[in-house]
């Protein structure tokens, strides 16, 4: 028993008294097991905390990449709308005929654009933004597309009125000819000019290529030679608003072919016109005789008769020139006479004025000066009444 006792029992080195060793074996591992839980328990709430903490920061930053994301989205999409609104403006300012379907077409791709934003996310967002950046730029090649056409369409009709002009002007200034229009997509020449005698025969063709437009083009001239010899034609020319660079005079022959400002082209026809019936009669009268009529078609068809005719011409213009001149003179001269006159004039009435105010009704009448009153008192009398007509 004191064997028993003494091995389950220790003494207390501080108190003396006597302890289980078990009680004390349990007291001290419950207070070790007590920290370790608690250890345990830190470590653990500090992992849980680390971890909600990084899945925090981990959405934050998915929220800002996303809130980014969408803010460059919304820009691009401004951007896209102020270049849609641009266009617009263009479209008005071009072409006002066409304005109001292609505005309903942008204005719906706007709305679709609007609508569209605020349903996107994801990879969706971004498809559309790619279908939407497409459909703009389809609608900028359609809006240059029709800008195109109607510039086209402009030029094509400008032309097309002069042509008619000029068909219209000869069909009045000569009536004897046949004037006959070449149909669009038929090639050829603008106008045919068939010149007929005034017994109706035939004295030949001539054709003419009309051009109104900005910038002067040499193919012109060889396209016209390649049409007057498909067409038989013994001359041609070329009506055009904007004459080559090289050349100052309003008519010229460049290769056979006469070319000339919309102004004189009526001269021009009648001089080329007078040739061929000069050659005709010619013809006429050396019937019999085919050599002199080759002869003839020889000479109207070679460099002498050109420069012969672009004398001529160039007389013509000069005697133009000089005759504006000597009207501009000449106007100049009579409006100075009549300044003179009008202040002799004036003179003279104050002279006569002033000795009938000194010697009163004694001075016999001056009839001129009397009726040079007359009628200015007249005159003086409807500037009166016209200048006290009620306003409008």
């Amino acid at each position: 028993m004191i064997i028993k006792n003494m091995a389950t029992k220790i003494k207390c080195p501080n108190c003396g008294q006597e302890v289980e060793i078990s009680e004390a074996l349990t007291e001290h591992l419950r207070g070790e097991l007590k920290v370790q839980m608690e250890e345990a328990i830190k470590q653990s709430e500090e992992k849980a905390r680390q971890k909600f903490a990084e899945e925090m920061e981990l959405r934050l930053k998915n929220q800002a990449n996303e809130l980014t994301e969408q803010k460059e989205r919304n820009q691009k999409l401004t951007e896209q709308l102020l270049e849609l609104n641009k266009t617009l403006r263009q479209l008005k300012e071009k072409d006002d005929s066409r304005e109001l379907e292609m505005q309903k077409q942008l204005l719906a791709e706007k709305e679709k654009i609007k609508e569209e934003v605020n349903k996107q996310t994801g990879e969706e967002f971004r498809l559309r933004d790619l279908e939407k950046e497409k459909k703009i730029k389809d609608m900028e090649k359609l809006v240059e597309e029709l800008k195109r056409k109607a510039q086209q369409g402009s030029q094509q009709t400008q032309g097309e009125v002069l042509e008619l002009d000029i068909e219209q002007e000869l069909k009045s200034q000569f009536p004897n000819d046949q004037i006959e229009e070449v149909r669009k997509g038929t090639r050829g020449a603008d106008v045919i000019q068939i010149v007929k005698t005034p017994m109706g025969n035939i004295a030949g063709k001539i054709l003419w290529e009309v051009k109104r437009t900005k910038n002067w083009e040499d193919k012109w001239v060889d396209k016209l030679k390649a049409d007057q010899r498909l067409e038989g034609a013994e001359l041609a020319g070329i009506i055009t608003q904007t004459m080559p660079k090289d050349f100052d005079k309003d008519i010229i022959n460049i290769k056979k072919v006469w070319v000339c400002i919309p102004r004189h082209f009526i001269n021009l026809v009648a001089l080329l016109r007078e040739q061929l019936l000069a050659v005709a009669r010619q013809k006429a009268v050396s019937a019999q005789s085919s050599g002199a009529a080759q002869e003839l078609f020889d000479y109207i068809t070679s460099h002498q008769f050109n420069h012969q005719l672009e004398a001529i011409i160039e007389s013509y213009l000069g005697m133009q020139e000089q005759v504006i001149k000597e009207r501009m003179a000449f106007e100049k001269q009579w409006k100075h006479r009549e300044m003179q006159l009008e202040k002799m004039y004036k003179s003279l009435f104050n002279i006569y004025g002033g000795i009938t105010g000194a010697a009163g009704s004694s001075l016999p009448p001056v009839k001129n000066l009397e009726l040079l009153e007359e009628g200015d008192d007249e005159k003086k009398k409807k500037e009166n009444q016209a200048g006290q007509l009620p306003l409008a």
